[in-house]
């Protein structure tokens, strides 16, 4: 394939997950004829039946070789060569110069035990054409807080939100090693790297834009996965739970110190990408962040009297064990624990210190 024809230019858009792909996709996929009329082709290879609009065959059959296993919304087992194949035989007929593939699947060849290789397979593939990388870099704390949103509209709850984050790989939050992985593979130079922080029609605009395609997109643009809203998240997550209430809505944190360690790991490593990358956006998640997110879930709960009071004694006692390290942290847990126990003595007394030691009032 690498001799196919190499002055066509391929972009491809692979994610990160939680930035906005499936509007782009579905724009694209409904707009396929206005984009060929400026030279841009998107393809129908690649396409699965029943997520038509993107090209998750691409990532998902390489991704697969390389030991994920794919979503339950896929369930087709096509061969990667074939549908490289059928990819390679849409550009070769097609008269246009550029050609754009979207799938947020490609992120997980990053996520592999050896990204090298399932990135390395990837551009093999694609090595007939001249491929630039996109890729939309997301704010850790928003991503964290969207995606917590979005696996908790499956047919089970997850865990709880701070459990949720401390279970979480950090490269996915991060974002640097996939980024970096990418880029060590096709090239920093053909990396083109967006923040996410624009909807709508908006977004359309700038993905166009940064791909360097002229059409101008006039059609308003719905939302196409559309977040639920927080006053009802938690209480649905709890009805779908596959524990019981007391394990979760429990906070299962061992080490109240590597968590904090985590979320301050993580902000550092997206800052340095988005550096790297020229983008001005730097990273808002710590642990306190996470706590505070946490207490905003439950909020909603209070009118229906379901406190786990087990829950206020681990938010207590983690407070007790990180106020020395991390004074705002050990507040946002107590002020949570005050939340959910407005008359415990013991809560309230510790939480008039830490708001008097940081200068904060009620």
């Amino acid at each position: 394939m690498a001799d196919l024809d190499a002055t066509k230019t391929l972009y491809l858009h692979i994610g990160h997950y939680k930035t906005g792909s499936s509007a782009l996709q579905d724009y694209c996929s409904r707009h396929a004829d206005d984009l060929r009329q400026q030279g841009y082709l998107y393809p129908d290879a690649g396409r699965p039946l029943r997520n038509p609009t993107n090209h998750g065959h691409l990532s998902l059959s390489v991704a697969r070789q390389h030991g994920f296993v794919p979503p339950p919304w896929y369930g087709e087992d096509v061969a990667a060569d074939d549908a490289y194949a059928a990819l390679a035989a849409e550009i070769e007929a097609a008269p246009e110069t550029k050609i754009v593939i979207s799938s947020e699947e490609f992120v997980q060849l990053a996520l592999r035990k050896d990204p090298a290789a399932a990135i390395g397979d990837l551009a093999r593939r694609l090595s007939a054409w001249d491929t630039r990388i996109v890729f939309y870099l997301r704010e850790p704390l928003s991503l964290l807080k969207s995606w917590y949103n979005e696996v908790n509209k499956g047919p089970v709850g997850t865990r709880n939100f701070p459990s949720f984050f401390n279970g979480m790989n950090e490269n996915f939050l991060s974002q640097q090693a996939i980024w970096t992985r990418f880029a060590d593979v096709f090239g920093h130079e053909n990396m083109i790297t967006l923040s996410y922080g624009e909807v709508g029609l908006a977004h359309i605009e700038g993905f166009l834009k940064a791909v360097g395609c002229a059409h101008e997109p006039a059609q308003p643009q719905e939302l196409v996965q559309a977040a639920q809203p927080i006053e009802t998240l938690e209480r649905r997550r709890l009805a779908k739970a596959a524990v019981d209430f007391g394990m979760a809505s429990f906070s299962h944190i061992k080490d109240i110190g590597a968590f904090q360690e985590k979320a301050a790991r993580i902000s550092r490593d997206f800052d340095e990408v988005a550096g790297r990358a020229g983008l001005a956006v730097r990273s808002k998640l710590t642990s306190a962040a996470v706590i505070a997110h946490y207490a905003r879930l439950l909020a909603p709960l209070l009118p229906d009297g379901r406190v786990n009071q087990k829950e206020v004694d681990n938010l207590r006692d983690m407070a007790f064990a990180v106020e020395e390290r991390d004074p705002l942290l050990a507040r946002e847990l107590m002020e949570t624990a005050h939340m959910l126990r407005p008359d415990g003595k013991r809560i309230k007394a510790r939480l008039e210190e830490y708001r008097a030691k940081l200068g904060v009032n009620p």
